[in-house]
């Protein structure tokens, strides 16, 4: 391997360090807002727990955040030959996280949605109205968690790239 070449990789490798790391605190902090926002006054007590959409929100950030470590570790503490299988195991779970979590970011969204706007055609009123620090808690969770879904999505195309420029795409 040439000094480009080592330049290329410490480059690939301190990009995808960063993007890993950053990916890991900004899902930390989402599922923590979600977990931390709850509220009650005369009209109820809503709280992440009682929302499923909210529930899966928080899940998948935990997995996110656990998998960021754990692919951060990978990738930076053990240093080893770039091997096939190696690069098409970050490759298919970082797919799997990054869809996992535009999932979560999605369904939790269409649930801040409804909350802020309702639904007229079915008679629901703004939660928001009543709630609204809680729906302002929970909206920021779901941009967090959508900029993590950014994050995820370079991640995937920094390991496809990583992936199909080494080796040839499997053949049927």
């Amino acid at each position: 391997m040439d000094k480009t070449d080592q330049n290329v990789n410490r480059t690939e490798r301190t990009v995808e360090s960063v993007l890993r790391v950053a990916s890991m605190a900004l899902s930390i902090a989402s599922l923590v807002i979600m977990i931390k926002n709850s509220i009650a006054n005369d009209f109820g007590s809503p709280s992440y727990s009682t929302l499923g959409a909210f529930k899966y929100l928080v899940t998948a950030n935990g997995v996110c955040a656990a998998y960021s470590v754990l692919s951060a570790i990978f990738v930076i503490a053990i240093p080893c030959p770039i091997s096939k299988p190696r690069l098409w195991t970050l490759f298919l779970l970082d797919q799997v996280v990054t869809y996992v979590v535009l999932a979560a970011g999605a369904v939790s969204a269409e649930t801040v949605y409804l909350a802020y706007k309702g639904n007229l055609n079915i008679t629901w009123s703004s939660a928001c109205d009543y709630y609204g620090i809680f729906c302002h808690k929970a909206l920021v969770s779901v941009i967090l968690t959508f900029l993590v879904s950014v994050l995820y999505v370079s991640l995937s195309f920094i390991s496809s790239y990583r992936l199909f420029s080494r080796f040839e795409a499997p053949k049927h």
